[in-house]
């Protein structure tokens, strides 16, 4: 009798079996962590642009033109008139906590209130308005709350800012007439 010989052939097979499985368990777990991630930064992506987009629609905008008034003198600003439009898609503004700044080189005013804001247009019963009008005084004697009074004159340069509370603040950069008449308005 042959003493018996081991033959192993075949568990090797079975090893390189076990091995290949395990192989490829360990490769779709990968794939579908990483197919997950994938998703979930995919999701993440198109939350940010959605903000992004509500964010954009929020803009409160200049509507042109902007308009000054000479003083009784004819050498100052006595009032600025600055048109907004409300952000996209109709929502509110907070007329109270909207802030307005006017500044030259040599001084800066800041107003708030929303008595110093008028709706403009809308459909009539209790429609939303389309713009809203500021009329800033620049001066103590049409506005006593002002701490003083902010001198613009001929071809001088000024800035306007507005900052609502709940949107994109801008800021809009101006140049005074060079001639002004007593009581005249002016596009700038």
């Amino acid at each position: 009798m042959e003493p018996l010989a081991l033959d192993d052939r075949a568990f090797t097979g079975l090893e390189a079996a076990m091995v290949f499985i395990a192989f490829i368990v360990v490769a779709s777990v990968f794939a579908y962590v990483a197919l997950g991630a994938g998703f979930f930064t995919t999701q993440k992506t198109e939350q940010t642009v959605y903000s992004a987009v509500k964010q954009v629609g929020a803009v409160v905008q200049i509507a042109e033109p902007v308009m000054v008034q000479a003083s009784t003198d004819g050498r100052h600003i006595r009032y600025i008139i600055v048109m907004v439009r409300g952000p996209q898609g109709g929502a509110d503004i907070n007329m109270e906590r909207i802030v307005v700044t006017v500044s030259t080189a040599d001084s800066i005013q800041t107003y708030t209130g929303a008595a110093r804001w008028h709706p403009i247009g809308g459909s009539g019963g209790g429609g939303r308005p389309v713009f809203w009008q500021v009329q800033i005084p620049l001066f103590q004697a049409d506005d006593p709350t002002l701490p003083g009074d902010l001198l613009i004159a001929h071809n001088q340069r000024f800035f306007v800012e507005v900052k609502p509370s709940d949107a994109v603040s801008f800021t809009m950069e101006r140049r005074a007439p060079a001639g002004m008449s007593s009581g005249s308005w002016y596009d700038v």
